[in-house]
C-alpha cells in the first residue's frame, strides 16, 4: 500500500518507537541499574546488619507505607499535570511518574525530569508542559516538605526551635511562592526568558492545593515508616512520630539540594540520623536510615515494574480505552 494510502493505527494501539528512541532508552535503563546495583553492593553489608537490629514485621509495615508515599508523589505530580491542562489517565500517569523516577539514582536531579518530558509526550503532552509540572511538583514537594518539618520538630521540643527556627522563615517563604498570583506571574516572566511561554496555562489554586495536599499524605507516609521502625527497636518516646516526620522531610529537603549525589545518598542518611540523635543512639539511628534507604530502592523500582505491567494489562483488555500512544506532540 502506498504510504499515502496508510491508514493510522488505531487509538489506543501503541505505535512500535523509532529504533534511536528504544537505543537510548535502554542505555538510560542500564545506567540506572549500574548505579543502583553499584549503590546497593557498595552498602550491602550495612544494609543486612541493619535489617537485622530491626524489626521484620516493622520494616515489612514500612514498606507499604513507603508505597502509599509513593503513590500520592505521583497522585501530586498528576494534578500538576491536569492543572496544566494535560488529563493523563491514572495508570498511564503511573507508568509515566514511576518510571521517570529511577533516574534520580544517576547523579544530578535533572533526569527524572527529562524523562518525565519524554514518557509524557509519547500520551500527547508538550514536553516544555511535562517539563515545567515536573520541576512545578518538586518545588510544591520541598515547600511542603519544608513545612512539614518545621511543624513537625517544632512540636517535638520546645529547644528545637531554636536549632532550625530558618525552617520556619523558609516555610513562610515558600507558601507565599505558591500562591497563585505570585506563582503565576514567576512562572510567567521565567518561562518567556526561556521562551517556552507559547501555551502556558495559569495553575489554579486548587490545583495547587490539591499537589500540596498529596504532598502531606506523601509526608505522613513517610515520617510513618520511620516511626514504625524506630517502635521496632524499642522507642517510645512520645516526641518519636513529630521527629520522624519532621527529621524525615529535613533529611529529603538536604538530599535534594545536594544535586551531585544519586537521590541525596548519604547526606540524607546522615541528616536524619543527626534529627533523631534526641531519642535514638548513634547506631540504631544510622541501621534505620540504612534500611529506609534500601526500602525506597526497592519501592521505586517495584513501583515502576507494577505500572508498566499493569497498564499493558490494562491496554490489551481495553484497547480502546487506552490514551493514543501513536504520534508525540509537537512543541
Amino acid at each position: 500500500m502506498p504510504v499515502s494510502e496508510q491508514h493510522p493505527p488505531p487509538t489506543g494501539m501503541s505505535r512500535r518507537p523509532a529504533r534511536g528512541p528504544r537505543l537510548l532508552r535502554w542505555v538510560a535503563l542500564v545506567a540506572v541499574l549500574l548505579f543502583a546495583v553499584a549503590y546497593v553492593t557498595s552498602s550491602w553489608d550495612g544494609i543486612t546488619t541493619s535489617i537485622g537490629r530491626l524489626d521484620g514485621r516493622a520494616v515489612l509495615g514500612a514498606l507499604g507505607l513507603v508505597g502509599v508515599g509513593l503513590v500520592s508523589a505521583m497522585l501530586s505530580w498528576r494534578a500538576v499535570l491536569g492543572g496544566l491542562g494535560s488529563h493523563l489517565p491514572p495508570l498511564a500517569a503511573a507508568r509515566v511518574y514511576f518510571l521517570s523516577q529511577l533516574g534520580k539514582y544517576v547523579p544530578g536531579s535533572v533526569w527524572p525530569i527529562l524523562a518525565q518530558a519524554e514518557l509524557s509526550n509519547e500520551y500527547g503532552v508538550p514536553r516544555a508542559r511535562a517539563g515545567f509540572a515536573a520541576i512545578t511538583q518538586m518545588l510544591i514537594g520541598l515547600v511542603v516538605g519544608i513545612a512539614v518539618a518545621a511543624v513537625s520538630l517544632a512540636a517535638s521540643a520546645p529547644g528545637a526551635l531554636v536549632t532550625y527556627w530558618w525552617l520556619g522563615l523558609v516555610a513562610v517563604a515558600g507558601v507565599v511562592a505558591l500562591v497563585p498570583a505570585v506563582f503565576n506571574r514567576a512562572s510567567t516572566v521565567a518561562l518567556r526568558l526561556a521562551r517556552r511561554d507559547g501555551d502556558q496555562v495559569p495553575l489554579s489554586a486548587r490545583s495547587i492545593g490539591a499537589s500540596a495536599a498529596w504532598c502531606v499524605v506523601m509526608w505522613l507516609a513517610f515520617g510513618t515508616q520511620i516511626w514504625l521502625m524506630a517502635r521496632g527497636l524499642g522507642t517510645t518516646s512520645s516526641t518519636l512520630f513529630a521527629l520522624a516526620t519532621g527529621g524525615y522531610a529535613l533529611a529529603w529537603v538536604v538530599g535534594f539540594v545536594i544535586i551531585v549525589l544519586p537521590a541525596g545518598a548519604g547526606a540524607r542518611e546522615a541528616a536524619l540520623v543527626l534529627a533523631l540523635a534526641p531519642v535514638l543512639d548513634r547506631d540504631n539511628a544510622l541501621a534505620l536510615a540504612l534500611v529506609s534507604r534500601f526500602l525506597m530502592l526497592l519501592g521505586d523500582a517495584g513501583a515502576a515494574g507494577i505500572a508498566v505491567v499493569a497498564e499493558r494489562v490494562h491496554v490489551h483488555r481495553h484497547p480502546g480505552a487506552a490514551p493514543p500512544r501513536t504520534v508525540p506532540s509537537p512543541e
